[in-house]
Parts: structure tokens; C-alpha cells; sequence
């Protein structure tokens, strides 16, 4: 359970720092900007929002069976 713990931390973390806020975020510089904002651009942007949903979700669920295994 704890390595699955931190490996949800650590997921959570990299995609949070991909998205692409208000500036062009750290996504650009693997060549989110370069798609010239169509459609495809919104496609990654959606997946990318699934993926750190799902993780975060992961990463709250590990940390609530943690707490109950070691109190």
C-alpha cells in the first residue's frame, strides 16, 4: 500500500506541473504550444485532466487506508 501511496504522490505531482495554467505552464516545453491550440491541444489538455484526477483520487484513497492501517 505505501509504495502505491507514494507513487500516486509522485504521478500527482508531474502531471499537476504539466498542465498549462494562464501562461503556457511546463506542457510547452514538450511541445504543447507547438500544436497551435486546435483541437488537439484541448484532446491532451482532457486526458491530462483524467489522468491527475484519477491519481489525486488514488493518492486520497492510499492516504485514508494509511491512516487506518498505522493509527
Amino acid at each position: 500500500m505505501l509504495p502505491l501511496f507514494f507513487l500516486s504522490g509522485l504521478s500527482m505531482t508531474i502531471f499537476v506541473l504539466l498542465h498549462s495554467g494562464r501562461g503556457s505552464g511546463l506542457s510547452s516545453a514538450f511541445g504543447g504550444s507547438s500544436l497551435g491550440g486546435l483541437s488537439g491541444t484541448q484532446v491532451v489538455q482532457k486526458n491530462l485532466d483524467r489522468i491527475t484526477i484519477a491519481s489525486a483520487f488514488i493518492f486520497v484513497i492510499t492516504t485514508i487506508v494509511l491512516i487506518y492501517i498505522y493509527k
